[in-house]
């Protein structure tokens, strides 16, 4: 058989009779006359070059065929139907793919915004892109990702802001460190000498310069042994003994690692801030819809095109 046309009415036509087994019963299920569907189910049988139906002036039964096609076409209409509802929530961004990326720790008030979204939309895959603040920033300017949980400053007209959380400092300490085994908080001055371990100021501009400013409200700068990238990494450098740092209770709480004491610092009142960033030229219905999530949660006022900001 070539060059066939069957066009979806013959299938919900036939669907219809094959289930009744009856054309006056199909017709007034289709809100059609009844010769209208007799004549449609003659056309698909010849079109299909097939007898689908035995019918007499009393009966109508399926053939051996007409039993297959039933099942066929019920599961092709099904399909159409789970397609087209399944585009639908695409277009309005209750389905697809969410790309979000994150610096330093996923902590309870992302998780929370993330799974409430997930919640309300069962139907979008939510994936976590461990990222710098730098690199988000590129990426979100390049739709490369649909939001971004960054670090200011940054200093780009498309990007829209929302602050999420505030989080103060703690040194993070080999176990072994003079400071570890000290009751409560800690001055920031007894880290004076130890070899800090940073983040690269290009890939965390505004976490490198708060804790370069925390430092020097100790009357001292910290002396960077070593640059690493990522939270953990830096953990994992402050565990093995290489040297100290500063993270945030966020991150303490995300990373409590064996082999390193946390300590609050006394005085400081220097905290971190994390944002909600997302491109406003961004068309995506999955952005507007996870940004309709976010402002149902965290009612705050956006900030657009926040310019650069030095804590040195």
């Amino acid at each position: 058989m070539e060059g066939h046309t069957i066009e979806l009415r013959h299938l919900h036509y036939f669907i219809a009779v094959a289930e009744e087994l009856h054309f006056g019963n199909a017709a007034k299920r289709l809100n059609i006359s009844q010769p209208p569907l007799s004549q449609q189910i003659i056309q698909l049988e010849k079109e299909m070059e097939v007898k689908l139906f035995y019918r007499n002036s009393r009966s109508v039964e399926l053939t051996q065929a007409g039993k297959h096609f039933l099942q066929e076409t019920q599961e092709i209409l099904a399909k159409i139907n789970a397609s087209v509802e399944e585009t639908r929530k695409i277009h309005v961004g209750e389905a697809g793919v969410l790309k979000v990326a994150f610096t330093g720790s996923l902590n309870a008030n992302l998780i929370r915004l993330i799974h409430l979204h997930r919640t309300r939309y069962p139907d979008i895959q939510v994936t976590l892109h461990p990222m710098s603040s730098t690199d988000q920033q590129k990426a979100l300017a390049e739709k490369e990702i649909h939001i971004g949980f960054l670090c200011l400053p940054v200093d780009n007209p498309d990007l829209r802001f929302q602050h999420i959380y505030s989080s103060p400092f703690v040194a993070a300490l080999p176990k072994n460190h003079p400071s570890a085994t000290a009751s409560g908080p800690i001055h920031i001055k007894e880290l004076k000498g130890d070899p800090f371990i940073m983040a690269p100021r290009r890939l965390e501009p505004g976490y490198y310069d708060t804790i370069i400013s925390i430092c020097q409200s100790g009357d001292m700068s910290p002396a960077i042994h070593q640059e690493a990238e990522g939270v953990t990494h830096i953990l994992s450098l402050v565990a093995a003994g290489i040297g100290v740092t500063l993270v945030t209770e966020s991150a303490q709480q995300e990373y409590p690692k064996k082999g390193i004491v946390y300590k609050s610092l006394k005085n400081i009142k220097q905290e971190m801030d994390l944002y909600i960033a997302w491109n406003h030229t961004d068309e995506s219905p999955l952005t507007k819809r996870f940004i309709q999530t976010m402002k149902h949660s965290f009612p705050l006022q956006e900030k657009a095109s926040i310019k650069a900001i030095s804590f040195v």
